[in-house]
């Protein structure tokens, strides 16, 4: 079945997953395959400075704490490992306020394990801090098992997950963005820009950081400030680095393209009802699981159709959330854009003199149908 309504444009991106934000609303404007399980690669470092953060505002320790460069440290995020790093020497003594610039400006691996060291001992019980950090916060299907964001496939989250995190560093850590947005930091007699490209290519944006793995392909968290506007976006999946700029640039400032992103549906809204066949309810609410956002085009004279479809007749009993159909952002005959639909509610098996009526509605619906 199909329901045709308003008119509407495509968000058209490359990334198989991404999210967008407003801050200012503390709404999700966009979302495609948010709870997707993305290995985060190099955006680890954003949870290790918050994670930092949250044991400076506790007492733990403090930002003029020294901590000794191991060995360790050295060799598996310094020079000789050939990562990003910030060229700390072993054995000398770096305040953590300097290693949070490594870590955040020149997303210093070194950094990130000399800190984890010097406030839990080892790295491993660390990440057990992460991890407690951030479920605290709300990241509930993250678990990260190093602070480096080296490759491994048992270190997961997803951009929802992200975005919660971005949302905390913006409302609870000024100090921290300003890091994230920091030009350059010069350490060892060596200057260094940010390693964050976006912050050069997208103007207005005001921290985080990118990243690549090879499941994932190329990723991106960002907060852009601009004026009264202020949003979230992140990316996954984008197979080059022009594709995760050109959808980070879609994203958050669409306007330099003409473009204007509008809101359709938000998250868990009714779209329409689905026919039940065999239960104790006729209909089921199909609802939209992320939220749905189109971009207009104010100049194009083109006219799209909003329409969702789901394949039915749907049979009792009617599980909560199972994906059963689709909206659809139709260009004349050609579909452009999809988002998924599900069941917004339970619906259990009917009598037996409910279930043989809808018998034979089931039958007129197939005939008619076809």
């Amino acid at each position: 079945m199909c329901f045709a309504s308003q008119t509407a444009y495509a968000v058209d991106l490359q990334s198989k997953a991404a999210v967008l934000y407003d801050l200012s609303s503390d709404n999700y404007i966009f979302t495609r395959q948010a709870k997707m399980p993305v290995e985060p690669g190099n955006l680890t470092k954003v949870m290790v400075a918050a994670t930092v953060m949250d044991a400076v505002r506790k007492g733990d320790v403090a930002l003029e704490t020294q901590f000794q460069v191991s060995e360790d440290a050295w060799r598996r995020g310094g020079a000789p490992a050939r990562v990003t790093t910030m060229f700390a020497r072993v054995d000398s003594l770096i305040s953590v306020e300097n290693l949070l610039r490594g870590l955040t400006i020149q997303s210093a691996n070194d950094a990130a394990l000399v800190l984890a060291q010097g406030i839990s001992g080892d790295e491993k019980t660390f990440v057990k801090r992460m991890n407690a950090f951030a479920e605290s916060i709300g990241m509930k299907d993250t678990r990260f098992v190093n602070a480096t964001g080296y490759a491994n496939d048992k270190q997961v989250t997803t951009l929802q997950d992200l975005t919660t995190l971005g949302r905390y560093i913006v409302n609870k850590d000024s100090g921290l963005m300003r890091l994230f947005s920091a030009d350059e930091f010069i350490w060892n007699k060596i200057r260094q820009r940010n390693k964050n490209p976006l912050l050069r290519e997208i103007k207005g944006m005001a921290g985080f950081g990118v990243a690549y793995t090879e499941r994932q392909g190329f990723l991106a968290l960002g907060v852009l400030k601009t004026g009264g506007r202020k949003v979230l976006a992140a990316v996954a999946g984008a197979t080059s680095v022009e594709d995760r700029l050109s959808d980070m640039e879609l994203l958050l400032t669409p306007e330099e393209k003409g473009w204007k992103i509008r809101p359709i549906y938000a998250q868990g809204q009714a779209v329409g009802k689905a026919k039940v066949f065999g239960g104790a309810q006729d209909y089921v609410e199909l609802v939209t699981p992320e939220a749905v956002a189109t971009l207009v085009n104010p100049h194009s004279k083109d006219r799209y159709t909003l329409e969702y479809t789901y394949l039915g007749p749907i049979k009792a009993p009617v599980k909560k959330g199972v994906m059963v159909g689709e909206v659809r952002v139709k260009q004349k005959k050609d579909i452009i854009y999809t988002a998924p639909l599900v069941t917004g509610g339970t619906v259990k098996k009917g009598s037996l003199q409910q279930r043989a009526e809808d018998s034979v509605r089931e039958l007129v619906y197939k005939l008619v149908g076809f």
